[in-house]
C-alpha cells in the first residue's frame, strides 16, 4: 500500500470485525502468525509491518516515529474501509497502540498491549534517548547480525528459549529479515526516550482495555497495574511463567486471553448499544 512516503506492508486474514495486531522491535507482522492460528473465527486480521521493520520501506529521510506511524495505521485502515478495530500491541507495538488510543480514539473498539509502558519519567527519559543513539549507532557499525545476536541474548527474551531450537530459529530469521537502516531510524524515532509520555492523558481512551505482561517481566507488571489504574474500563493480566514475549512464549495462553479481551469488549459495546 502506497502513502506519500511510505510503501506499507501487511496482511490480512480472517472475516468478521477487525483487530490490528502491532509488532514489537527488530519484529514483523509475521510474528503474530501463531497466535492468529489459535484464534477462534469471527475475527477480521489487520497485521501491518510497521516502518524500519519487515518489508514497509520508507523514502529517505521519512521519520520513523510515533505518529508516522499513527497516520500510516489510518490510512491503511481507510483503505481497507475499517471505520473502528481492537487494537492489541507487544513492546513497541503496545506503546504506539496507547499512542493510538490517545491521537485517535475514535478509531478503536478497545486497546489490549503486551509488556507496554506510557512513556518515562523526565529524569530517565534523556540517558535513555542516548542509549538509544548509542546502540542504533552500534547496529550501524556492527551490522544486523551482530546486532540480532546481542538483541535476542538479552535476559528479557530468555522465555523464547524454552520454546526449543526449531522455534527460537524461526524468531532469528524473522529478526534478520530487517534492515540496518530500518531498526536504527525505528529506534532514534520510536525509542523509550524519543516517546511522548502519555500517563497524564490515559484517563482519555474510554474504551475496554486489557494490560498484559508476564510473570516474571516485574517492571511490566508495575506498568500495566499502573496503565489499568488510570483508564476508565482497564483490566490486568498477568501471564504465569511467562516473561516480556507472552505472546510467544505461551501463545496458547494469551490467545486464551485475548479472545477473553475481545468477548468481552464486543459485549461491552453491545450493551452500551443498547443502552443508548
Amino acid at each position: 500500500m502506497e502513502g506519500a512516503d511510505v510503501k506499507l506492508s501487511y496482511f490480512e486474514t480472517g472475516d468478521g470485525v477487525p483487530v490490528t495486531l502491532l509488532h514489537g522491535f527488530t519484529q514483523s507482522g509475521r510474528s503474530w502468525q501463531e497466535v492468529i492460528s489459535k484464534m477462534p473465527a469471527g475475527w477480521r486480521w489487520v497485521v501491518p509491518d510497521l516502518r524500519g521493520h519487515g518489508d514497509t520501506r520508507v523514502k529517505p529521510g521519512a521519520p520513523v516515529t510515533m505518529d508516522s506511524c499513527t497516520a500510516d495505521l489510518v490510512m491503511l485502515w481507510d483503505r481497507l474501509g475499517v471505520e473502528r478495530t481492537h487494537l492489541v500491541g507487544y513492546s513497541m507495538g503496545g506503546r504506539l497502540a496507547l499512542h493510538v488510543a490517545v491521537h485517535q480514539p475514535q478509531r478503536l473498539l478497545s486497546l489490549l498491549t503486551i509488556g507496554a509502558h506510557g512513556g518515562l519519567e523526565p529524569e530517565a527519559r534523556e540517558g535513555r534517548r542516548l542509549g538509544d543513539d548509542a546502540l542504533a549507532a552500534r547496529i550501524e557499525q556492527e551490522g544486523l547480525e551482530a546486532f540480532v545476536k546481542y538483541w535476542t541474548a538479552l535476559p528479557m527474551f530468555e522465555g523464547l528459549e524454552r520454546r526449543g531450537p526449531a522455534f527460537t530459529a524461526q524468531a532469528r530469521a524473522e529478526r534478520m529479515g530487517n534492515t540496518v537502516a530500518g531498526l536504527a531510524a525505528s529506534l532514534r524515532g520510536m525509542g523509550a526516550g524519543a516517546m511522548e509520555p502519555l500517563w497524564d492523558r490515559m484517563p482519555s481512551v474510554n474504551v475496554p482495555c486489557t494490560f498484559v505482561a508476564g510473570q516474571l517481566d516485574h517492571g511490566y507488571v508495575a506498568s500495566a497495574r499502573r496503565l489499568a489504574g488510570l483508564v476508565p474500563h482497564g483490566r490486568v493480566e498477568v501471564v504465569p511463567r511467562a516473561g516480556h514475549t507472552v505472546h510467544q512464549e505461551r501463545p496458547e495462553a494469551f490467545a486464551r486471553v485475548l479472545a477473553n479481551h475481545l468477548e468481552a469488549a464486543s459485549s461491552a459495546a453491545g450493551s452500551s448499544a443498547t443502552s443508548a
